[in-house]
């Protein structure tokens, strides 16, 4: 075999499964919110080296702009403990529920370009991309699970690392509101906004960023984006795969819609260098989108009542 010929080999075959991995991987339950901007191409410019990618550039009233963009995900799966397993040796949970955090770059594979199709930022986030050759370079990807961040970094080559987070995000489960005269009256409120923050890793009570998002007011569109294809480099070499979201995103276009009070990101303390980046990525540049996905409900409980005495 040649050496050209044994080098394409290698670079067309599956990576392997690290041991203690499977694929594919079936979430339980998901919610995600991606908020969008768009930037000058200088300031992503210094962060594509050895990845094997380019960042894709969107023609936007007659200036070429990058996509920059950070998605804040819980999400949870089922797991079995293996097969014909005694009990002694079963998983003490079934479970498991992980937050993280991508920041991204939207890239498409270096000497590709010619196969990309001209199409507007408003088009991608829509899913008119079917090509799939545009999709997300992770550039930092903080996470609270440390089997999330194993598989991601062997299996997907995402450059994670642990950390914690600060969340207040709509659900369908009500919080208890104030009712006015009586604490012991129930009134149900629910949250509208999607707030997170990341923590710094080292320094206790320090943030990376804190971003509110609120969208009140403002009708969505559905967006088909999915599948979308997600970029990383691990120790074999640059790979890709793709994401299957199941349900269309809610997506609000709000760079006309005072985009500064719809979304406010605001940068923390720390000297970390995902926090030097992000500031040198998205200082003084206002959010162009932003899409949110939230799982239906499964099951529900109701409020109980009270059963009638028996008769005398």
């Amino acid at each position: 075999m040649s050496d050209h010929a044994e080098h394409n080999s290698k670079k067309t075959h599956l990576p392997p499964i690290p041991a203690g991995l499977t694929t594919p991987f079936y979430y339980a339950a998901l919610a995600n919110c991606v908020v969008h901007y768009l930037v000058d191409p200088h300031r992503v410019k210094g962060l594509f080296e050895g990845s094997g990618l380019e960042p894709a550039l969107f023609d936007v009233r007659g200036h070429k702009k990058a996509s920059v963009s950070y998605n804040f995900q819980v999400y949870s799966g089922f797991f079995s403990a293996g097969v014909d397993l005694p009990p002694d040796q079963w998983s003490n949970s079934a479970s498991s529920v992980v937050q993280e955090l991508e920041l991204n770059i939207v890239a498409f594979p270096e000497g590709r370009r010619d196969e990309v199709p001209v199409i507007t930022f408003d088009q991608w986030l829509m899913g008119d991309e079917q090509t799939k050759l545009l999709g997300n370079h992770r550039v930092f990807v903080p996470c609270d699970d440390t089997f999330a961040i194993k598989v991601g970094m062997e299996l997907f080559g995402e450059p994670k690392f642990l950390t914690t987070f600060k969340v207040n995000m709509p659900s369908q489960n009500p919080v208890r509101g104030d009712s006015p005269g009586d604490s012991k009256v129930y009134h149900s409120e629910w949250v509208q906004t999607w707030g997170f923050q990341v923590e710094d890793p080292d320094v206790a009570g320090v943030s990376i960023f804190t971003t509110i998002v609120d969208t009140t007011g403002l009708t969505p569109l559905p967006a088909a984006i999915s599948p979308i294809t997600e970029y990383g480099v691990p120790a074999d070499g640059p790979i890709g795969c793709r994401w299957n979201i199941l349900q269309p995103f809610d997506t609000y276009f709000i760079a006309d819609d005072g985009p500064a009070e719809r979304v406010r990101l605001i940068f923390g303390e720390s000297t970390h260098e995902m926090a030097v980046v992000m500031k040198e990525l998205l200082h003084g540049v206002d959010a162009y989108a932003v899409q949110m996905y939230l799982s239906d409900p499964v099951a529900v409980q109701s409020r109980p009542y009270f059963l009638k005495p028996p008769r005398a």
